[in-house]
């Protein structure tokens, strides 16, 4: 019973977006999330010391980013790995209204000066960009009420389409995914099914671990001082 009472949003959530996952409703909060899978390549590069000269998304759900430098390893796994730890994290932080509002902004601010840094202005996927990262950074800034099931929503939807990507990785193409890339910077192409695995393990073992400490005594009922400080904000 506690678990349903901790999960009872998330599992609405989660079976809300499996049935509509290929209607229209749900193909822009798709394209959003692979912002947010190539954002992480991006952030990795400059993170481990490279450049990048390009970020775009499509409306089909393909995207790249064109990078030098950096270390590859981290760059490549930031992508599917990345979006599956952000979704945890907005999970967990469900602990904390204000952290969850925090991370929201975050996301926003970010999503917004990647595509003016790095995606050719004026292209649909700058427009959609900048456009979502307002919306978000600017729904959870103002709107107090409605951030912890934007943020709730969101990283369902990053969790949900993490193990989408790994279901490609392994049974799909894998030579074509980021798997398949790594696999091949290394000259070995059947490395990909391992690194998709470890990939695959590693995002459900965080996944597991956001949850586990959602549930833990305290929640959905924080303290009162968590919900005065978020309240002045």
């Amino acid at each position: 019973m506690r678990i349903l009472k901790v999960f009872w949003l998330h599992i609405l959530l989660a079976a809300m977006a499996l049935a509509l996952w290929d209607t229209p409703f749900l193909k822009p909060f798709r394209v959003f999330v692979v912002w947010i899978h190539e954002m992480g390549h991006a952030a990795a590069t400059i993170l481990t010391g490279g450049q990048v000269s390009e970020l775009r998304v499509r409306w089909n759900e393909s995207g790249h980013v064109i990078s030098t430098g950096g270390i590859r390893v981290l760059i490549s796994s930031a992508g599917y790995v990345g979006a599956a730890c952000v979704g945890a994290l907005l999970i967990y932080a469900g602990r904390w209204r204000l952290a969850q509002r925090v991370l929201l902004v975050a996301m926003g601010v970010t999503q917004v000066a990647m595509a003016v840094m790095f995606t050719p202005l004026w292209s649909t996927d700058f427009g959609f960009g900048v456009g979502c990262g307002a919306l978000l950074a600017g729904i959870a800034w103002r709107f107090r009420d409605w951030a912890p099931l934007l943020a709730t929503w969101v990283g369902v939807m990053l969790c949900l389409y993490s193990l989408h990507d790994f279901r490609t990785d392994l049974w799909m193409q894998t030579e074509q995914t980021d798997a398949g890339i790594l696999a091949g910077a290394f000259g070995i192409p059947m490395l990909a099914y391992p690194i998709a695995f470890v990939w695959a393990a590693v995002s459900m073992w965080v996944m597991f671990l956001a949850m586990r400490g959602l549930s833990r005594k305290g929640y959905p009922n924080p303290k009162k001082s968590d919900i005065d400080l978020a309240e002045k904000i």
